[in-house]
């Protein structure tokens, strides 16, 4: 009885040692480092195709496992790097969720942004309203992007 347990279990390990060497292939993915993007404003407002984000202080970045990176950039910084590197926002618009505090709580609004610029220090988006209700204009408010592996500048 004994004979027949050891080589069932060593049969199931036979089975199960190519896909755990394998693994650890698909799980290392450090060289594509994914970010996550917030730009939060004192103001703004949502009009047809055009999303505007008054009193923005910097863009704070983060990413996930395993690089871990996170600090803060200019609005300008970030502005300036839309169009840069081989995946840049202007090849790949990202998405993203406008959050808007109101009396009655939060207003959520997806959009994907086609781009971007600075005016009159606001900055300013051409945007697609993909899903969500808002109001026009706004107070507090917080913009979610999320974009992976985007390498226009990592040296911020």
């Amino acid at each position: 009885m004994r004979f027949s347990t050891i080589v069932a279990v060593f049969t199931v390990m036979l089975t199960l040692a190519p896909g755990l060497v394998s693994a650890e292939h698909v799980i290392d993915d450090s060289k594509n480092t994914g970010y996550l993007f917030v730009i939060s404003g004192t103001s703004g407002s949502l009009d047809g195709d055009t999303l505007t984000l008054n009193g923005v202080p910097n863009v704070i970045y983060f990413s996930d496992r395993p690089a871990r990176k996170a600090g803060h950039i200019s609005p300008e910084k970030f502005v300036e790097s839309w169009n840069k590197g081989s995946n840049s926002f202007k090849k790949d618009p990202p998405n993203a969720t406008l959050s808007v505090l109101t009396k009655d709580g939060a207003k959520n609004v997806v959009v994907e942004l086609m781009s971007v610029e600075q005016k009159s220090g606001s900055v300013v988006f051409k945007v697609k309203v993909r899903e969500g209700s808002h109001p026009k204009r706004f107070n507090s408010s917080a913009l979610f992007m999320d974009y992976l592996h985007w390498g226009a500048n990592e040296n911020w």
